[in-house]
């Protein structure tokens, strides 16, 4: 597609932010891992070894419900991980602010590293959108998450399985399909207001456009998956450092495809605006 191979050339330009990008996603992958590996760890390790009847249960989810509640060890995990979160949520606007400053061009740029300079002039206006991406994301949950919690009991405790599991997958799917459409418009929008086209009318073309919007993120997306599959079945045949490395370089391929999807729909919204 047109507009994937343009959003490429977008991204050799912004190759300095796809490495911090890189980093950074490196360091915040390392530390979760660092994370639930000791927690977990911890709490498997406490799992009776020979095969546990019902009592063996029964008393395992009781220590475990008293550790919750009394064990300092645990509420420090959790408020380690909330802020962590917290964290991640200021700085996701801040990285989108970077990038998107990469679009604007170069002859009009103001001097400095495009990505830092972005997160100075563009993080207000991208910091609320992504507020009210964040709360139409969640709006649905008043709704569904009652219904998932439902049929998620029904799937631990039913012996017919698959009828509560496709419920929760047809839930969880619609769920993500409303949250792309979300980020769709919304990114749409973002582009109207930076760069002075209008919000209003960047949100028609956001709808007027939404099929080739949606190949966009299918092509990328497909391209994602399939390197994910190919990065872990080679991590699998060639464990050692060849895995190792694998496992490495993931994060920098997910940077890159984030960002080339970012700038392939800015191609789109640009050259449909143009037209316009």
């Amino acid at each position: 597609m047109t507009y994937v191979r343009n959003g490429w050339g977008l991204v050799r330009s912004q190759f300095p932010s796809v490495i911090i990008l890189f980093l950074y996603q490196l360091l915040w992958g390392l530390f979760l891992y660092r994370l639930i590996s000791s927690a977990v760890t911890a709490v498997l390790s406490r799992y009776p070894d020979s095969p546990p009847n019902e009592l063996n249960r029964i008393l395992y989810l009781i220590e475990g419900q008293f550790e919750l509640k009394h064990n300092p060890e645990i509420h420090q995990y959790f408020w380690l991980l909330i802020g962590m979160v917290v964290l991640r949520l200021l700085l996701t606007p801040l990285f989108q602010a970077g990038i998107l400053y990469g679009l604007v061009p170069t002859e009009t740029r103001a001097s400095g590293f495009p990505l830092f300079r972005g997160m100075k002039e563009f993080w207000k206006p991208v910091t609320l959108f992504f507020l009210l991406e964040l709360a139409l994301l969640a709006l649905p949950g008043i709704w569904i998450a009652p219904k998932l919690y439902t049929h998620l009991l029904h799937l631990v405790a039913s012996g017919d399985r698959l009828v509560p599991f496709l419920a929760l997958s047809g839930y969880l799917l619609g769920w993500a399909a409303y949250g792309w459409l979300v980020r769709q418009i919304l990114l749409f929008a973002q582009f109207g207001y930076l760069f002075k086209a209008g919000v209003w009318s960047s949100l028609t073309l956001s709808i007027r456009h939404l099929l080739s919007g949606i190949a966009i993120s299918l092509i990328l997306g497909a391209a994602g998956a399939g390197l994910f599959l190919v990065f872990g079945t080679a991590s699998w045949i060639w464990t050692g450092l060849v895995a190792l490395i694998l496992q490495q370089a993931y994060p920098f391929i997910r940077s890159l495809l984030q960002i080339w999807t970012l700038t392939s729909q800015y191609q789109l919204w640009h050259t449909k605006s143009q037209k316009g």
